[in-house]
């Protein structure tokens, strides 16, 4: 009897001795792994000790270089990058409609709508009316454009050290863009000759394709309102009116016009001011059905 209770007390003291020392395991992103007893966790590092020396010195890791950790008790938790996490931007509404005043300043209406597909990062597309604008010289405009662009946040959507980020719309970004555009243009044609100024009436068509690149800044108000500003740099091609000089309108001194873009020679410059309101109920995080 003396026996068994010995073996059941050794047995008892060999488990409660696994369990009180039993090594945390943290994997590095290299592939290296550290026998440790975890600490403390937070936001962006671990705190542990050795595992041979569980009263020696407290090292701090960088999440960053971990990729998993597993624990003693038997759960392995896999590290990823805190302010990714989809979980922040549950509040946020994803899609974002937007009126484009520089668009509408060069007689064209620019229709938007953006939609974020993860945080940081978002697609837009752009349907512009010529026409439907302020009319400055043009007597008569019609044709139509379409862009589309993706957005990749610049910066980080953290604030330091605040309670949860930006909204996951918010902040500056660089944005490939892609577009077309067809469309006709009347206009007066002011010139000078040796009888003083005179004026013409000239039309001019276009179907060109273009792409280039975008830099700009978005503000969020209260999840409802949004301010968009934005400049580029583009180029273009496509066929104008069987006319070599109207690629550039060399000939005429006018340049090719694209509601919110100017250029000529082949290159565009481009210029937004977006005012737009966040709309649905749709979120970043699929929420669980009931």
């Amino acid at each position: 009897m003396k026996n068994i209770f010995s073996k059941l007390l050794v047995g008892i003291f060999i488990i409660s001795y696994t369990t009180t020392f039993a090594q945390d395991i943290i994997t590095k992103k290299d592939g290296t792994t550290l026998e440790v007893i975890i600490k403390e966790m937070k936001n962006n590092t671990i705190k542990y000790v050795d595992f041979k020396d569980p009263n020696g010195v407290i090292f701090t890791i960088d999440k960053a270089f971990v990729s998993d950790v597993a624990f003693k008790y038997g759960k392995t938790m896999e590290i990823k990058n805190h302010e990714g996490d989809k979980l922040y931007f549950a509040e946020d509404k994803i899609n974002n409609i937007m009126f484009n005043f520089s668009a509408f300043g060069s007689n064209t209406l620019g229709l938007a709508y953006e939609r974020a597909i993860a945080p940081g990062q978002s697609v837009l597309g752009e349907i512009k009316i010529y026409g439907l604008g302020i009319n400055s010289n043009d007597i008569d405009r019609n044709g139509f454009g379409a862009d589309v662009a993706y957005r990749l946040k610049t910066k980080k959507l953290f604030r330091g050290n605040s309670y949860r980020p930006k909204h996951i719309l918010d902040g500056s970004y660089f944005s490939p863009v892609f577009g077309f555009s067809s469309g006709k243009t009347t206009y007066n044609h002011y010139y000078y000759n040796y009888d003083g100024s005179s004026t013409s009436i000239i039309s001019l068509d276009h179907s060109v394709f273009h792409f280039g690149i975008q830099y700009g800044k978005q503000w969020i108000l209260n999840n409802i309102l949004s301010i968009d500003a934005s400049v580029g740099f583009h180029y273009y091609g496509g066929s104008f009116d069987g006319d070599e000089d109207q690629n550039s309108f060399i000939g005429f001194g006018e340049p090719l016009r694209l509601g919110n873009m100017i250029g000529s020679d082949n290159k565009l410059f481009s210029f937004n001011l977006r005012i737009g309101i966040l709309a649905g109920k749709e979120s970043i995080v699929k929420k669980k059905e009931e």
